[in-house]
């Protein structure tokens, strides 16, 4: 029952008025939902608060509906969805239905528009539909949504005998059975899933529609209204459909998702249902989470809306199952058993009495193992799921020390199918973290930022995932040569414990890859792996960073990059064991980081690292022997071409001899062809192809030199929107310049079309021969407004080179490099090579940079210079 609401005073006072207009209406809605909102911050009960709200828009529409001149006898104003469960938000939607007892004339018609129009101009977000009752229940026989909106609809006004009608003619025994309902409310609900990434565990998750959301308690309590006539949680409690915890925890996490909704809603001043990051901050001060150092306030309040997450996850998927043997299941089949200790019932094992768990503690895991082995079986009964959650507490540290348990988990890696499905399964029931305690700690756990999509415990599983879909058809048909790789594993188990422990010390101080290394390494020797294998996960754990760093932050093509990481590596097997692990862990943190130009740098470099190890060729002799057979090999293509030995050689020493470490046989080719055909002083060559791989398209300028042109050819490239992955630049003895840059799409995406990549042609000529170059305009997209990342630029020297390296991690901006380019321009630094790297909010430019006599910049008052004023340029 209700108490007393403080909304209705402000209904009543308006309402003692003896003339009222739209103005008083709309003022009388915001004084109300100011106090609404007051009561929230002053730590009302969340019910009270959305049904004092909804009472409160129920008197306000009572009112009008009364005054509208519409016929009581002939129509009824019905509350629907959230508003006719009386769970109404501060900006949620007022949706309604007018039921008719005939199609209306003309005159009801306009008295309906007037109705609906006065509620907009009072400042009622209405969502409204106007049936007759034949149309009403034509539209609910056949459209899910419909009735089920009907179900849970709520008399206002009106033909209170009309609205009776209705609720008897959808009663389950004239449409919509329960058996019917549940089906499709169980099809809509795996629908939805998919179309949320059928994970709840995104950065800026929707608390509504993704698992374990409020979309996900509304179907249980749908499911409940159509099967037993009510849509009380309690009722699941009195029905004994759950124990009296698993209410509890129900309940609980459901006032949290709407108390954080509630917040959300004041936050954002209008309906939204996503965690954006423009709101988390905000929203973990409103919860009492306040340490904003490290964005500490943001992880915390986060990890608690995750975990709880997780926690209805578990209970949604119970109940969802207990329904289906209740609803569904009519004449169950005989249970087969399993052993002494299981039981398989359809398509799911159970345990074969309650008490198994305190019996046999075992079980907890083996029944896991037992699940990857019986075939046809898709899960566990809720019976067993429940008493999984009520025996949690047996995974001790005298459970983890016993040597039968240990073999268990080894096996249930080592086994040929269902890793990743047990491992999700451990995961969601709370074995994992149960058995492995560090893992606790990542559960649920965010990192704030643009680059992890995923929590930290998700990540690990798509990373796991990753790394078993290599030993699939899917996978060696998506990518052939990590296939072919991991069929040479000797123990691919080593290669998922590496996935299962790479990231298990985030959140802990101190170096994650290091303390994590000796997490996965005393696991492992606890385990019973050798001291060799047990060496090797801890190696991977520790390095599983450094491939990725390489290829995208490191000149690859320059040897003595691969000798310093080939020594690093120093044997097939690791190199192996990281090449699968870091294509796995880059899919597996966030979809849109992978694309075939990451694919192309670390096969490159994965090649060119077995080489050497298989060679252990000292560095200088294999450059020189590097240098020649790529003369040789593009010489003698050039001269089938009809091109003179003379002029190619003549081309290439303008060059240098680094030239030809730098690019490949095929750039060799294609720059020295166009170049030469051109002809002249002073030519201008720009030409357009895609790499021979097809990761990228491949953009080269050659032009005369001049003090601007970095910032003439980078700015083009973001005038058009396209994403610059890497830049080299040769500057030749005769003071022309050679740009050669890889590029993708706005999407990542090879750019194929004649006409898009004619644009880029044109534009770049346009730009080379402007006066002035172009400074594009962009606005800073909504999701890079809330993070800010500290300008750091570091200097290093590479004596052997004459180069100064200068490292920028800065704040991904729009217009970032044509910044960092007129910056330079007009410190007079030439910029010789150029990688480039954006990482979710995070840009890591590394620039290979002279004066622009060609001096190294070694004096660090001038450094200094440098890094103010390319700092200022990044605020401006």
């Amino acid at each position: 029952m209700m108490h007393f609401n403080p909304l209705l005073d402000v209904l009543n006072k308006l309402l003692e008025r003896s003339e009222l207009k739209i103005a008083d209406y709309a003022q009388a809605i915001r004084d109300a939902r100011k106090l609404l909102g007051e009561n929230f911050r002053a730590g009302g009960e969340i019910l009270e608060l959305l049904q004092q709200h909804a009472e409160f828009i129920d008197k306000l529409l009572q009112h009008l509906w009364e005054n509208s001149k519409i016929s009581s006898n002939r129509a009824t104003l019905i509350a629907v969805g959230g508003y006719g469960r009386r769970e109404l938000h501060p900006a949620s939607d007022i949706d309604l239905m007018v039921l008719l007892t005939e199609t209306p004339g003309e005159e009801c018609r306009e008295r309906l528009s007037a109705f609906i129009t006065l509620l907009w101009d009072i400042g009622l977000d209405v969502g409204h539909s106007v049936r007759t009752l034949d149309e009403c229940l034509e539209e609910a026989q056949r459209d899910l949504t419909v009735i089920t909106n009907l179900i849970e609809a709520r008399y206002l006004s009106g033909n209170d005998s009309l609205f009776m009608r209705l609720q008897a003619a959808i009663a389950p025994e004239r449409m919509w059975s329960s058996h019917e309902f549940f089906l499709a409310k169980l099809e809509e609900q795996q629908k939805r899933h998919l179309k949320f990434g059928d994970t709840s565990h995104r950065v800026e998750p929707n608390l509504k529609e993704g698992r374990g959301g409020l979309r996900d308690i509304q179907t249980i309590g749908w499911v409940t209204l159509r099967e037993y006539g009510t849509f009380s949680l309690q009722e699941l409690y009195e029905k004994r459909l759950l124990e009296y915890d698993e209410f509890e925890t129900l309940r609980a996490g459901r006032e949290l998702l709407w108390r954080i909704r509630f917040a959300l809603h004041e936050l954002a001043k209008r309906k939204e249902d996503r965690l954006l990051f423009d709101y988390q901050r905000n929203l973990a001060h409103t919860f009492g989470h306040t340490d904003d150092t490290d964005n500490a306030a943001v992880e915390a309040f986060m990890q608690r809306y995750y975990r709880t997450i997780t926690e209805l996850e578990r209970l949604s998927e119970m109940l969802m199952g207990i329904f289906r043997q209740k609803i569904l299941t009519l004449h169950p089949p005989p249970p087969e058993m399993l052993g002494e200790w299981y039981q398989k019932r359809g398509n799911l094992i159970s345990v074969n009495s309650p008490d198994v768990f305190v019996l046999y503690p075992t079980a907890l895991l083996e029944m896991f193992l037992l699940l990857q082995m019986t075939p046809g079986v898709t899960g566990l009964t809720p019976d067993t799921i429940r008493l999984i959650r009520h025996n949690l507490h047996r995974i001790d540290a005298g459970f983890r020390q016993q040597s039968r348990h240990r073999q268990l988990f080894i096996q249930i890696l080592r086994q040929p199918k269902g890793i990743t499905f047990v491992m999700r399964l451990m995961n969601r029931y709370g074995i994992l973290a149960a058995y492995i305690p560090a893992f606790a700690n990542i559960v649920g756990r965010m990192q704030y930022d643009l680059f992890h999509m995923y929590t930290v415990d998700e990540h690990t599983l798509f990373v796991v995932r990753n790394l078993r879909r290599y030993s699939t058809a899917l996978g060696a048909q998506e990518l052939p040569f990590c296939a072919e790789v991991f069929n040479t594993l000797r123990n691919p188990e080593l290669l998922y414990l590496a996935g299962l422990f790479h990231d298990i010390a985030k959140g802990r101080k101190g170096d994650h890859s290091e303390l994590g290394a000796k997490d996965a390494f005393v696991f492992c020797r606890e385990h019973g792996l050798n001291l060799h294998d047990a060496s090797l996960v801890g190696w991977l754990v520790r390095n599983h960073l450094l491939m990725s760093l390489t290829a995208q932050r490191k000149d690859i093509s320059d040897p003595a990059v691969v000798q310093e990481f080939a020594e690093h590596v120093a044997s097939q097997s690791r190199l192996d064991g990281l090449f699968l692990l870091t294509i796995a862990d880059i899919r597996g943190t966030n979809p849109t980081l992978w694309n075939g130009w990451k694919q192309a740098l670390l096969h490159e470099l994965y090649h060119a690292t077995r080489n050497l190890l298989r060679n252990r060729t000292a560095i200088s002799h294999e450059s020189t022997l590097l240098i020649e057979e790529k003369r040789h090999a593009a010489l003698e293509q050039l001269l089938q071409e009809g091109f003179r030995e003379r002029d190619c050689q003549s081309l290439w020493e303008r060059f240098g001899s680094d030239y030809h470490l730098l690019h490949s046989v095929e750039s060799v080719i294609w720059h020295t062809r166009h170049i030469l055909r051109q002809g002249g002083e002073n030519p201008t060559v720009i030409q357009i192809r895609r790499t021979l791989s097809g990761s990228s398209n491949v953009i080269f300028v050659y032009a005369r030199d001049r003090d601007d042109l970095f910032t003439r050819v980078l700015s083009s490239m973001e005038q058009l929107n396209l994403n610059v992955v890497q830049a080299r630049i040769v500057s030749t003895t005769d003071s022309h310049d050679l740009y050669t840059l890889h590029v993708l799409g706005p999407a990542n995406q090879v750019i194929t079309s004649p006409s898009e990549l004619q644009q880029i042609a044109d534009t770049l000529q346009a730009n080379l021969e402007r006066e002035k170059p172009c400074r594009p305009v962009h606005r800073k997209p909504r999701i890079l407004r809330h993070f800010n990342v500290v300008t750091r630029i570091i200097f290093s020297q590479q004596a052997e080179k004459g180069l100064t390296l200068m490292e920028i991690n800065a704040g991904d901006m729009p217009g970032l490099l044509s910044r960092l380019g007129e910056a330079m321009d007009g410190l007079g630094i030439r910029v010789h090579n150029a990688r480039i790297n954006t990482l979710g909010e995070q840009a890591q430019d590394i620039f290979y940079i002279t004066t622009r006599s060609g001096e190294r910049i070694t004096d660090e008052a001038q450094q200094d210079v440098i890094r103010k004023t390319l700092e200022k340029a990044l605020k401006d």
